[in-house]
């Protein structure tokens, strides 16, 4: 494991933990950043943990935001940047298999990192870069394994959410889930009908990005732990989906397995996510109807028709990136709606945008010259026939 630039990766952050030192506190690097800092991956998020209780942490650091504070945790603010400080903890009768009723704040930091889910995030680092490591991480580490902390069936009873993290740190890191962890997930799948869609949706997210999706799909659709979750209870068939965004992927899914995009509304996403689900399948239909690649380029996002383009293989005959049009919007024609009316002379109404889409039809296709004589001719034209 590379561990031989630790002043390099944690900086200034060390320098907390100093802090805390000089005013009578062990402070230490705790989870996501010290397994990163192990595998030698780049990290953005530092958290810390600390037998200072939250009162305490902020008589040492004046700028704070309560963001849990009832559950030990205060974001202190040092230098611009922002760490979320969690005082050591003990947590006790998980209300719906998710969130602790009973949250007890202790003195010793292997207690601390025994509640914690897995054991490649339950390791810490103090301020010299030691690693206290109490259930063989950093060996987990080494042989690819995502296993729990103790007991897999108390860590997913407490809180069943973990079952979904299992496959998303998997998909993200390429690693095994250790037997006894995969089986505690099979035996306990029906657990995550307590965790909210939003939280699911946001661990698939991640799940979905990962380098070893595929594999990490495959171990959840045999787990049946989908069975339980809308949209996904519908999916047999996957592929990889590392390159595709999140919206892209639904859409993917939602096509191999022939599932309902009125389906995607139980897993609440924004209005914005669903419509662009949907669209993506208005630009793939666009193609099969034979719509003139200009009139696609013209009404869709060209990123979005990229992406319908190379995962259908329309792309080979249509040139998306060397297309430029001669017209991105109607302000690019040379006539106004006001100058449309009065040749047409009738008083506006539904007509003037069925007007509005032949002229830019014509001028996308290069059947009218965008400038006013001509346009005006071309609707002296329409208007004998309207």
């Amino acid at each position: 494991m590379v561990r031989n630039n630790f002043n390099n990766k944690f900086k200034g952050a060390i320098d907390i933990l100093k802090r805390f030192n000089q005013n009578g506190y062990e402070a230490y690097f705790v989870g996501g950043c010290v397994r990163d800092y192990l595998l030698g991956e780049d990290f953005s998020d530092i958290d810390i943990t600390t037998n200072a209780l939250p009162d305490e942490v902020k008589k040492v650091f004046r700028k704070s935001i309560d963001t849990g504070i009832q559950h030990g945790t205060v974001t202190i603010l040092v230098n611009g940047d922002s760490y979320e400080v969690t005082t050591f903890r003990t947590e006790e009768d998980y209300a719906n298999h998710r969130s602790p009723e009973k949250v007890e704040f202790v003195s010793n930091l292997r207690e601390d990192l025994d509640r914690r889910d897995f054991t490649i995030n339950a390791m810490a680092l103090d301020y010299k870069g030691k690693l206290f490591d109490y259930h063989n991480g950093d060996n987990d580490l080494s042989s690819k394994i995502i296993r729990t902390v103790n007991n897999p069936n108390e860590r997913f009873y407490e809180d069943a959410l973990r079952m979904l993290r299992a496959f998303r740190f998997s998909s993200k890191l390429g690693f095994e889930i250790e037997n006894n962890t995969l089986d505690a997930i099979k035996k306990n799948a029906e657990l995550i009908k307590f965790v909210s869609i939003e939280r699911i949706v946001n661990e698939f997210k991640k799940l979905l990005a990962g380098k070893g999706n595929l594999k990490s799909l495959e171990l959840l659709i045999d787990s049946k732990l989908n069975s339980y979750i809308p949209f996904f209870e519908e999916v047999n068939e996957i592929q990889d989906l590392s390159s595709y965004s999140f919206c892209q992927s639904l859409y993917i899914l939602s096509i191999i397995n022939d599932i309902s995009f009125e389906k995607l509304k139980f897993l609440k996403l924004s209005n914005k996510e669903i419509k662009l689900v949907k669209q993506f399948d208005l630009i793939n239909q666009e193609f099969k109807n034979n719509t003139q690649i200009e009139l696609i380029l013209y009404k869709y996002n060209r990123e979005d028709i990229k992406f319908i383009c190379e995962y259908f293989g329309y792309d080979k005959e249509k040139n998306i990136d060397e297309r430029i049009l001669t017209i991105n919007s109607f302000n690019d024609i040379d006539i106004t709606s006001q100058e449309i009316i009065s040749t047409i002379n009738k008083n506006p109404g539904p007509w003037i945008k069925s007007i509005t889409l032949e002229l830019e039809k014509e001028i996308l296709l290069g059947r009218l010259n965008n400038n006013k004589k001509d346009i005006l001719d071309f609707l002296s034209k329409l208007r004998d026939n309207i």
